[in-house]
């Protein structure tokens, strides 16, 4: 494998990546640097299921023990009457810019505004209220798949405590969800049954989640009410190149990928030979990092 194009690759897995699920269309002219500049921006293969009457945006604080790293991350909950979609804000704010433009936007316009940090939330969330199912959107490594899930219930036990989230009055409940432990805040000021990810199942919107060894956090740190013409919440039709796994076998993709990069890329049928890159920065990492939200 030359060295060039491992390089790009573990670029690519080290999280250099377009908005999930956008389509990029080059227009040639004559090549060059300005043939790039104009890139237009596909409108998606998706559909309006809902409107949105309430946004929350949070953070999202991760912590790889074994890198001795923390990723932050924004993420957005979009909650509708009848559907909510969670989904880290970069693509949200990508998206968004987009529609507004009605998909007649170049990437140099794009790279000129105030973009919000990159994303190292992979997944979105796209809720059925009424049926309790998820669609689940998102990538591991080179890979973008698609699945649903009808299980995620919670088992809520309330709590003594209070505290304020974000300006509101809240109370305390705790679950085991999928082999880890959350302590979560709910607002009763706000009654709809939402909350980060796939938390949900109380009678309050749910402002902070944590784990008790506090690997895993969201916090709500702003909400507002959209007003005007607003991005609305969409179901996004999978490509034709997409993975249909089970949330299972999305677990096992990731576990692969973070503990043994590996055996990853040897699945892809790519044999690594780290031998001769020219300097550190180029080395083949053995792991990335890695804290899933599920453990089984």
């Amino acid at each position: 494998m030359e060295k060039k194009w491992l390089c790009l690759l573990v670029g690519v897995l080290c999280g250099f990546m377009t908005a999930q699920g956008q389509v990029v269309q080059v227009i040639p002219e004559g090549g060059g640097s300005s043939g790039q500049d104009r890139r237009l921006y596909q409108p998606k293969n998706e559909k309006k299921v809902d409107e949105p009457r309430l946004e929350c945006l949070y953070e999202y604080t991760a912590i790889d023990t074994v890198l001795s790293q923390t990723k932050l991350d924004q993420v957005i909950l979009q909650v509708g009457p009848s559907w909510t979609k969670f989904i880290d804000y970069y693509n949200y704010w990508a998206d968004s810019v987009c529609w507004r433009s009605d998909w007649k936007i170049t990437a140099a316009e794009v790279e000129e505004l105030d973009q919000p940090m990159d994303t190292q939330f992979y997944e979105s969330q796209l809720r059925n209220i009424a049926e309790e199912r998820f669609t689940c959107n998102g990538q591991v490594g080179l890979d973008f798949y698609v699945y649903e899930d009808s299980t995620a219930r919670m088992d809520w036990t309330l709590a003594e405590g209070e505290a304020t989230v974000c300006g509101y009055a809240c109370r305390k409940a705790t679950t085991r969800f999928r082999g880890r432990d959350w302590t979560v805040w709910y607002t009763d000021e706000i009654p709809v049954d939402a909350g980060p990810w796939k938390l949900h199942g109380l009678p309050g919107l749910i402002l902070k989640a944590e784990t008790p060894d506090s690997l895993l956090r969201f916090e709500a740190v702003q909400l507002r009410v959209p007003k005007g013409e607003t991005y609305y919440i969409a179901y996004t039709y999978p490509e034709r190149m997409d993975l249909h796994p089970t949330r299972e076998e999305v677990l096992k993709m990731e576990r692969v990928l973070g503990t043994g990069l590996r055996e990853y890329m040897a699945s892809k049928g790519v044999k690594v030979v780290s031998q001769g890159l020219p300097n550190e920065r180029t080395q083949f990492p053995s792991r990335f990092f890695y804290q899933p939200l599920e453990l089984e």
